[in-house]
């Protein structure tokens, strides 16, 4: 059968990983079959998103059951050849629709770990996969006696959200008793409405640098596709500010990286697919924060392609058909994004001076590769506390890690925010 005829499912591709993950299957010319619900289809799609899918199934994740057994009935009566996740959210359904249709995925009996960290803690335990210690919650008094058995700081987040939503650093029982409020009233996914596990994760601070690793799984068989250096928010947020990929750190520390997080991918079944890994490297040794059986956010897929030529969707959708995936790189760069935020609350009333910004340089080998302002005027913005909090993102390649985060770092400078308190 011809490539362009492969028929692959994306179940709600409508977010940063999901959007990347279109682009791929448009590169790679398969026929692209969405699933998502009729109202977000309606009112939060963008032409451009409509554009990159040939069909649309509407069904109701709320309802998981008969959202799955729509799911499978549909990719039967049509052909689909691979399922693919498009959403953090879905990544369980994505194995339990896959499963159900014979198509190579994941180990379904874990799968509700891949949405469940206190499950995906459970599975590092048993697995020795070395990782924050971690007491799992659901009352307030469970809380503040999980914090003093760990020791403040603690953090505390919940099981079942994503994009650093809800996370927070405590220092005190103040601190902790005020976030554990914020967790239980934010009980619901947006923008789907799925209630969330209300089981809250307990854990002992991990200091040290932070990066993330992206793993494509072939019937059991792991390769790393890179390391990316992540930036986060200091102060009692885990908010993500940017990225440079590939990393700089030793080969040593890279080969004990990726050891762990061989382990942490082996821990939770997966087996045909990518991961996207969250680990710390700590005084103790590396320590596995969680992992996502998904495309990463960030625009690390974009990075992932000007520093080494890789196309992360592709390679996902390739181990979904049962292909081996080509995971040979074809450059040899290096690529930096920071986001655009705010330093204070208000509304956002214009951002200037991007044409000042220096684009790629006559040879293509280095300089800005993309901008993009995604806050419209008079949106309402905030500091940064998740990774939802953004204005938009510079991108960057260059031949040398410092220089690439170096003309990120200079064309913020070069943006003025005008922000109306």
């Amino acid at each position: 059968m011809d490539q362009e005829q492969r028929k692959i499912m994306i179940i709600e591709p409508n977010c940063s990983g999901g959007i990347e993950l279109l682009k791929s299957a448009r590169r790679m010319g398969v026929e692209v079959h969405a699933v998502t619900h009729e109202d977000l289809y309606e009112h939060s799609y963008s032409d451009a998103v409509k554009d990159m899918i040939d069909y649309t199934l509407f069904t109701n994740f709320c309802e998981e059951v008969e959202a799955i057994t729509e799911i499978v009935e549909y990719g039967r009566s049509v052909g689909i050849e691979g399922v693919v996740a498009g959403f953090e959210f879905v990544t369980d359904i994505t194995v339990k629709v896959a499963s159900e249709l014979n198509l190579p995925t994941h180990d379904v009996s874990k799968c509700a770990a891949l949405r469940r960290k206190d499950l995906m803690h459970q599975y590092f335990a048993e697995h020795q996969v070395s990782c924050a210690r971690t007491i799992v919650v659901q009352t307030w008094d469970e809380c503040n006696a999980a914090a003093l058995e760990i020791g403040y700081p603690v953090v505390i987040k919940p099981s079942s959200n994503a994009g650093s939503c809800s996370v927070f650093k405590s220092n005190s029982v103040q601190e902790l008793k005020q976030a554990f409020e914020v967790i239980k009233q934010n009980n619901v996914e947006f923008p789907h409405g799925m209630p969330l596990d209300d089981h809250i994760l307990i854990q002992e601070y991990l200091s040290g640098q932070e990066v993330s690793v992206e793993i494509a799984i072939c019937n059991g068989d792991m390769s790393v596709l890179a390391i990316t250096d992540k930036m986060t928010t200091s102060g009692n947020h885990f908010a993500e500010i940017g990225h440079t990929l590939t990393s700089h750190l030793d080969p040593l520390e890279q080969k004990q990286i990726t050891d762990m997080t061989e382990s942490a991918v082996r821990s939770l079944g997966l087996k045909n697919g990518i991961a996207h890994v969250e680990v710390k490297l700590t005084s103790d040794g590396v320590k596995i924060i969680e992992v996502g059986a998904r495309m990463p956010g960030g625009k690390i897929p974009c990075l992932l392609l000007h520093a080494c030529g890789i196309d992360e969707g592709i390679v996902y959708m390739q181990t979904s058909l049962g292909q081996a995936p080509d995971v040979t790189p074809r450059n040899d760069q290096f690529a930096a994004i920071r986001f655009i935020t705010s330093d204070k609350e208000g509304i956002i009333e214009s951002v200037d001076r991007l044409e000042e910004i220096q684009k790629v340089s006559s040879d293509g080998q280095e300089g800005i590769v993309d901008i993009e302002i995604y806050a419209k005027q008079g949106q309402k913005i905030g500091v940064p506390i998740n990774n939802i909090d953004r204005i938009g993102h510079i991108i960057s390649v260059s031949n040398c890690y410092k220089r690439a985060s170096d003309l990120c770092s200079e064309a913020l400078e070069k943006i003025e925010l005008q922000i109306a308190e």
